[in-house]
Formats: structure tokens, C-alpha cells, sequence
């Protein structure tokens, strides 16, 4: 997602500094601290609202049951091949 290494978050820091002052930059980082720690609740609320729908609703079962799926099901991925017939061949063509 997001990357920063050390160079960068210095940067930014020297930037803070800057434009915002020495003495607003314990309230800056303040406040961005409360904003992660909502997204961070928001991330779990969202994750265990989800689970909780799940076993409600008994879908986690339909995750790992195989037991609709056609015995002669491919899972191996390979479609066959399918042969176009000759005269539907420059049908394409013809409605251009």
C-alpha cells in the first residue's frame, strides 16, 4: 500500500516543520494519531460486522463445501477447443 522508508518520513518531518511551526507539530501528530486509530476501528468494525454475517447467515460452510459442485467439474483450468464452422467464419467481416 503505502511505503515510506526513513528518508522519506524525514522529509516530511523537515516540511512539517516548516510550514506548520515547531510548536504545532505535537498537536499535528496528535490529531493524526486519533484519524489511524478510527480507520483502524473502522477496519475492525467493518472485518467483525462481516464475520458476524457470516456465521449468522451459515455462509462460511459454502466457502470450503464442494458438495454442489458437478463431479464432472475441470478444475484444472483447460477449456476445450471449440471449431468455428467455415461459413461463420467471415460473418464478422461482412458486418463492418
Amino acid at each position: 500500500m503505502l511505503d515510506f522508508g526513513w528518508p522519506e518520513l524525514l522529509l516530511i518531518l523537515a516540511v512539517a516543520v516548516f510550514v506548520t511551526g515547531s510548536d504545532d507539530i505535537p498537536k499535528l501528530l496528535y490529531n493524526a494519531g486519533r484519524v489511524v486509530r478510527r480507520l483502524q476501528y473502522l477496519r475492525f468494525a467493518m472485518s467483525s460486522q462481516f464475520e458476524s454475517f457470516m456465521r449468522e447467515h451459515d455462509l462460511a460452510e459454502l466457502r470450503t463445501d464442494r458438495s454442489s459442485v458437478p463431479d464432472d467439474y475441470d478444475d484444472t483450468g483447460e477449456d476445450e477447443f471449440v471449431e468455428i464452422p467455415e461459413d461463420r467464419e467471415g460473418d464478422d467481416d461482412q458486418k463492418r
